[in-house]
């Protein structure tokens, strides 16, 4: 590669971090934003004086550790703390269920509506950590490209020697959680709607999809295999919001010579050959790079 000079368009989370692991390979950095704060959906605003708040991703988990130690981000002020209840589900008649505090605070809590649904949590959660440690073992590998040669062959084919090395009843338990609803799920381990509905909202919050369509039981995995302070599965609250997070990260990339640029919408990018070489800003500036990232969503690139 003749120039090793790459543009990130916007400057959210991902983009932040793909900044920091590009520069410290070596690349000459320039990230344009077109907010005028960096963060993406991880940023804290102030919605009246003096009152600030996560305005769009509000807790964290998936923030892998290794990334937190690469970009030094406890170094930069980045402190997380772990939530005590995880959810908290109001009923009629002044009844309500709370969810956390460790397994046999939520047992008593699940006793109050049924104590068969009470009896199965602890085997509920152990099947949700057992799969969701086969997904956290596969997080920092790169997963296998259709039609991308040998390598991704071996790759694919190393992935399913991992597969097959599983137990039947972990390999029944993750296609499960892969294909069905988080209904159907549900309905096989409690029988009480308000547990249900309790553990659905897990599956149901960001997706935008009911709770009876297919795929969306993967979501209950996507609540447990991340981590806070080394503790798998915890969810946790950033001091100082989401922001805080970005905010790190963003005096990482600066330490590491990444330029970021706020104010810099990107109208267009330019390809040449089938290749994006650069972008042309709203303000006519046109920028050429070897290697062109977007941290936006796939529609608006």
């Amino acid at each position: 590669m003749r120039n090793k000079n790459a543009i990130i368009i916007g400057a959210g989370h991902n983009g932040l971090v793909c900044a920091c692991y590009l520069a410290r390979a070596g690349f000459k950095v320039k990230m344009v934003e077109k907010r005028e704060v960096v963060g993406g959906a991880a940023v804290t605003e102030e919605f009246h004086p003096g009152f600030r708040n996560s305005v769009a991703s509000y807790t964290v988990s998936l923030l892998h550790s290794k990334i937190i130690r690469d970009l030094h981000l406890l170094n930069h002020g980045l402190r997380i703390i772990e939530r005590p209840i995880s959810d908290f589900l109001p009923l009629p008649d002044n009844q309500y269920l709370q969810l956390g505090g460790g397994l046999e605070a939520t047992q008593a809590q699940f006793a109050r509506f049924s104590r068969h649904d009470a009896r199965q949590v602890p085997a509920y959660e152990e099947m949700l950590t057992r799969v969701g440690g086969l997904l956290r073992d596969l997080q920092l590998k790169t997963p296998p490209n259709s039609g991308g040669g040998i390598a991704d062959l071996l790759r694919g084919l190393r992935l399913g020697a991992r597969m097959k090395q599983l137990d039947a009843v972990t390999r029944s338990d993750t296609l499960d959680l892969f294909t069905l609803s988080v209904a159907e799920v549900l309905d096989r381990w409690f029988e009480s709607d308000a547990i249900k509905a309790a553990f659905g909202f897990d599956a149901a919050v960001g997706t935008f999809a009911s709770p009876y369509t297919p795929g969306t039981a993967y979501v209950l995995l996507h609540h447990v295999i991340g981590e806070v302070n080394g503790k798998p599965g915890v969810w946790g609250h950033a001091i100082g919001g989401m922001g805080s997070i970005t905010q790190a990260m963003a005096v990482e990339a600066r330490n590491l010579g990444v330029e970021i640029s706020t104010g810099s919408a990107v109208a267009e990018v330019k390809v040449e050959s089938g290749r994006a070489v650069g972008v042309m800003l709203e303000s006519g500036e046109q920028l050429k790079a070897s290697v062109i990232a977007a941290n936006v969503n796939p529609k608006l690139l």
